[in-house]
This record gives C-alpha cells, structure tokens and sequence, in this order.
C-alpha cells in the first residue's frame, strides 16, 4: 500500500517536529516520511542516532507532553527475535517504539525514562526478513508478537506498516502474528487479505480508567466497536483486561466493563475469544515524571497494597492480586463460558 495512502485508519498523530536518524531516506519509507512531513512545513531535524537525542533528554519532565508531540524516524539494529512464553512464542523487535498516548502507568516510561515518544523504523524489509529466517528454521508453526515496545494501529496510521505486515504475515508459512492495541482506528485493515492470520487483542479497562489514567487512547466504545469490526472481517481477537489497577472500587468498575463487554461484543467476536489479564507493575519514574507533567492525575503508587519488584518498580502485594485473580476469573467465567483466560501476569 502506498505511504500517502494509509486506508481510511486516518491520521491518528501529526507530529510538531520530527527527527530523522543519518540514513533513514536511504530506505524509501524513510524518504517518503520526509518528504511529507517536509512538505506539510513541520520541521525536520537530523540526528546520529534515534536512540541519542541529546535535545530530547535534556526536556524537563514537565514537558512530557511535549515530548508526545515529537515523531523520530529511524533505522533499527537490533533485529534479535527472542523466545516469549505469554501471548505468542516468539517477540520480534518491529516496526515502532513508543507512543504518542500518555497513559500514566506507561511501561516504557518505567523502563526507559522519558524516551516514550514514537519512534517508527524504517527498515521494515530488514526486519521483516528476519523473522523469514527465524520461521524457516522452526520446525512448527510459531507465532510472533509485534507489538510488544508500541501500539502498531496508532504507528499504522502514519506509515502503513502494520497493514503492510499483515498481508506478509498472510504468506508466512510456519508464522503468524499477534499485536494489541488501545485504538480502534482499524478500518484500514478490514479489506487486507489476512487469512486469518493477525490475531489482534484489544486492550480494555473501565471507563473511568480509560477517561483518567490512558489519556490520548481511544474510549471504550471505540474499542469494542473496533473487536466486532475486526471480527467481522475474519481476524481472530482476543481481549486484554491490561492493565488490571485496583483503584478504590475496583470490584464494580471491573464487573460494569465485564457486563459491558458481554453486552456489546457482537457473536462473532466471542466464538473465538480469548482473555489475558496483566496486572499494572508501576515505577517510581513514572511517580516522579507524572508528578511534574500531570500534577492533577492520580497517583497510582499505592504503597499500603504495592509491594517492591525488582529496582524501582511496584507491583500488587499477593493477598489483594489473588483476591483480584478470582474474581475476574470468576466473572469471566460466569460472563463469557468456554472463553479462556490464556494467561495472568
């Protein structure tokens, strides 16, 4: 699919700046970025490195929201296809890195600081060819996670590359892929012959969740509307309680979106439904760049139910956890049967 024509998933983010990687327009993905943005009068600056912007780190964290705004294009290196045990066999480093949403619980915040803000690379022929390789060696089929560092719908609507990966992806002969997603600007990928083989798991949480804590997603109703569309197209879905925050209240927020669901997911998307419910981990990066670029949100480190996990991030202490596990298992259950919860982290 051409770059100018990236179906009718619209343009979900224009950046203010974009910042371009020495060698990126030597691919011609990397060249048609360029000219576009260059030609909408949106500044481009050159860097070395995607990954070394020295004028990005050096924004105060108060301008987080700024940083969301910036667009890097580059070329990625790393192109190591690692063993994964939850939602696919296998995690390929892809297409983007980052987001333009400012969910506070944000794990590449936690991980990486401020160096959320989308990242797209360019060499997707390269990348692509590697998981050609990695799948001709295997001995049975595998399927490969692709969204692991970013959110491919959002990515999608500026470079096609998700679109254009799921039409390889329908070729792959001992592969296929699977990718979540907090967007539901997937029309773009409704007409693509798939064959079946994208699984795309929409991430949900409650209104008021979505409202307050994952400002710049898409509302809950533009999710499920997005599940029954893709559904209706043939894609398998699944859905990802993700992350699961046990806000005060939890119980009755968690049952409304569960009754919700069962209520508005069409027939189609619950033949094949599957659940994964991840529980929210929390760093005290996030505490720190929040408490500066979002001084009004809420806090979600609460210590009196958060327990430590590994240097400076906080998980849920095992007492409230399980309780939580039974019962969103239990409600599933009771909601949706024959509906599996593949895993819980």
């Amino acid at each position: 699919m051409p770059l100018d024509q990236p179906g009718s998933t619209g343009r979900l983010f224009v950046p203010a700046e974009v910042y371009v990687e020495r060698g990126s327009q030597d691919y011609p993905l990397g060249r048609a970025l360029v000219e576009r943005y260059a030609g909408q009068g949106i500044p481009i600056i050159e860097v070395e490195a995607h990954h070394r912007i020295e004028r990005l780190r050096e924004v105060p964290d108060r301008m987080l929201p700024r940083l969301k705004r910036v667009l890097v294009i580059g070329v990625r290196k790393s192109l190591r296809i690692l063993p994964n045990n939850r939602s696919a066999d296998y995690i390929v480093p892809f297409t983007s890195s980052g987001c333009s949403a400012s969910c506070l619980y944000c794990y590449l915040l936690c991980t990486f600081f401020s160096s959320s803000y989308l990242r797209v690379f360019v060499n997707r022929e390269e990348i692509w060819a590697a998981v050609e390789r990695k799948s001709s060696r295997l001995a049975d089929p595998a399927v490969f996670e692709i969204g692991s560092n970013s959110d491919l719908v959002l990515e999608d609507s500026v470079t096609g590359s998700l679109q254009w990966a799921i039409e390889r992806f329908a070729g792959l002969e001992r592969g296929s892929a699977t990718l979540a997603t907090k967007f539901g600007a997937i029309d773009g990928l409704l007409s693509l012959n798939h064959r079946g083989k994208t699984t795309i798991r929409v991430s949900v949480n409650p209104e008021e969740i979505i409202r307050r804590i994952e400002m710049g997603t898409s509302p809950l109703g533009a999710r499920i509307t997005a599940a029954n569309a893709l559904a209706a197209a043939g894609y398998p879905v699944a859905l990802n309680l993700a992350p699961v925050i046990m806000l005060t209240g939890w119980r009755e927020m968690y049952g409304r979106l569960l009754q919700r669901l069962e209520a508005e997911l069409s027939a189609g998307v619950k033949r094949r439904l599957f659940f994964e419910i991840i529980f929210m981990t929390y760093g005290l990066a996030n505490e720190q760049i929040n408490r500066e670029a979002f001084p009004n949100a809420e806090n979600l480190l609460d210590r009196r139910c958060m327990r430590p996990k590994g240097r400076g991030k906080y998980c849920y202490s095992p007492r409230i956890r399980t309780e939580a596990e039974e019962f969103l298992v239990n409600e599933i259950g009771s909601l949706f049967p024959g509906a599996p919860v593949r895993y819980i982290v």
